[in-house]
């Protein structure tokens, strides 16, 4: 066992030992006369040899740091117990790399996933708001162990949880979305109840019409933040603004206003909840590329997604060898679009989520060379690219249309699903990164997308 490096608290002395047993590093308390003081002041029947003392192991050859969290602060009667009732370990594969460069060793551990304790003096687990996401294992899954995954699903192995980055951060927000809702409601109800008590006190309103009208609103609040059913809001008034609107007034008093916008952002949310369940449902099936193009026809806000930027789809199985746009002959591109404001046209090549990304072996070590399937789809849309470059001024001319560009012409290949492994993860970003001017995105990502965006819109100004 090699001792690389100790860190100490300044507070009672405590330490933290990295030690190296084999190929594995590890982090181990280390007590010091002050802690153990603190400890048994708090509970006299601390025994330090009934304690665990293994913080944390790191893995180099996974990439993977696993924690043990464990309750750390001295003074208190549960120090160096864990911090919960059945999950042992959280572990997080593709980060906590202990060294922060060639030789340099880092205790700090700043890159581990938001709503994480990165503080290893703070003994590691999840932030204290969101220990509801551990409780809820524990009960439902009966987690003993959590592994943060790299893989594209969430599933359950026996008592260890694997949980996608993207899973937990969803629930991260969802419940601090939910704690500032109540928060809010919690100073509202307090604000209602002072104001009509002052009123009636002092005698400037009826307290019992002002108790009526609070309690009615209150109600009414309470039921949306809990979305509970059994009562909906009234809908008169945003038939009303939507009448009015048609009608071409202009004249929506400030609350037909704020009805309208309330439910057209409902009417977003319920169409990307169908277009994201249509998009999961299509995913689970073998479809071929001609039924994928034809979604993507029938669904261009997701190419607009994909390409971060406003586009039109300026044709669907475009000719770009041909003397026309829509002429016979030659490469023909799945898709033809226009990204941006200024009419410069991008290619799209749409292939299938089956569609192998990367080798299975090795190239090398850790590294795996991408597939024909994928190289292949680059390079069509590369030549693709160049066949439309090099006929742009005569088919625009032989086609009529003139207000198209190819500027600096992008291509977009949409395939396959996310790697799973940290090894596939990293050489599929080195790869796509490395591409000049095709970008590479997965079905997954395009989900992700989707889903991030019906977050944003379901957030609460």
């Amino acid at each position: 066992m090699q001792l690389y490096a100790v860190a100490k608290r300044t507070d009672d002395d405590l330490g933290i030992n990295l030690i190296r047993t084999g190929e594995i590093y590890g982090l181990q308390v280390d007590l010091s006369p002050k802690a153990i003081e603190r400890a048994v002041a708090a509970n006299p029947a601390f025994d330090v040899d009934k304690v665990s003392y293994e913080l944390a192991r790191y893995d180099p050859e996974t990439v993977t740091l696993t924690t043990y969290p464990l309750n750390l602060v001295s003074d208190s009667r549960y120090f160096l117990t864990p911090k919960y009732r059945k999950v042992r370990s959280i572990a997080f594969e593709g980060h906590g790399n202990v060294f922060a460069g060639p030789g340099d060793v880092s205790l700090e551990f700043p890159d581990l996933p938001l709503g994480f304790v990165r503080d290893m003096f703070a003994g590691f687990g999840v932030n204290y708001e969101y220990r509801f996401i551990i409780e809820q294992l524990e009960r439902t899954a009966s987690a003993s162990a959590v592994v943060m995954s790299e893989y594209f699903e969430s599933k359950i192995d026996d008592d260890v949880v694997h949980l996608t980055y993207d899973t937990f951060d969803r629930w991260r927000r969802a419940l601090r979305r939910s704690h500032n809702t109540a928060v809010s409601f919690a100073n509202r109800s307090k604000s209602v109840y002072l104001r009509g008590q002052v009123e009636k006190e002092l005698g400037l309103v009826s307290g019992a019409h002002v108790a009526a009208s609070s309690l009615d609103e209150l109600a009414n609040e309470m039921t949306e933040v809990l979305a509970l059913p059994g009562r909906r809001r009234p809908l008169s008034a945003a038939t009303a603004a939507i009448a009015s609107a048609r009608s071409g007034s202009g004249k929506l008093a400030a609350g037909e206003a704020a009805e309208l916008l309330d439910l057209n952002r409902e009417i977003e949310l319920l169409t990307l909840e169908q277009l994201i369940a249509r998009l999961e449902g299509h995913l689970a099936s073998n479809h071929n590329e001609a039924f994928w193009q034809r979604f993507f026809t029938d669904n261009p806000f997701i190419l607009r997604l994909a390409f971060g930027l406003p586009i039109a789809i300026f044709g669907e199985q475009v000719a770009v060898g041909g003397t026309k746009f829509d002429g016979s002959g030659g490469k023909i591109a799945d898709y033809v679009v226009k990204a941006g404001h200024f009419g410069n046209l991008a290619i799209v090549e749409i292939k299938t989520p089956q569609t192998p990304l990367l080798e299975t072996g090795a190239y090398r070590g850790e590294v795996h060379a991408p597939t024909k399937h994928l190289s292949g789809a680059i390079t069509q849309a590369l030549d693709q690219r160049y066949q439309l470059q090099t006929s742009i001024n005569d088919r625009k001319i032989s086609s009529g249309v003139f207000d198209v560009f190819s500027f600096a012409m992008q291509g977009l290949v949409i395939a396959g699903r996310d790697p799973t492994g940290p090894a596939e993860r990293k050489s599929f970003e080195l790869f796509r990164n490395g591409l000049k001017d095709v970008t590479v995105v997965t079905f997954d990502e395009l989900l992700a997308k989707l889903r991030a965006l019906h977050e944003f819109l379901g957030t609460p100004e």
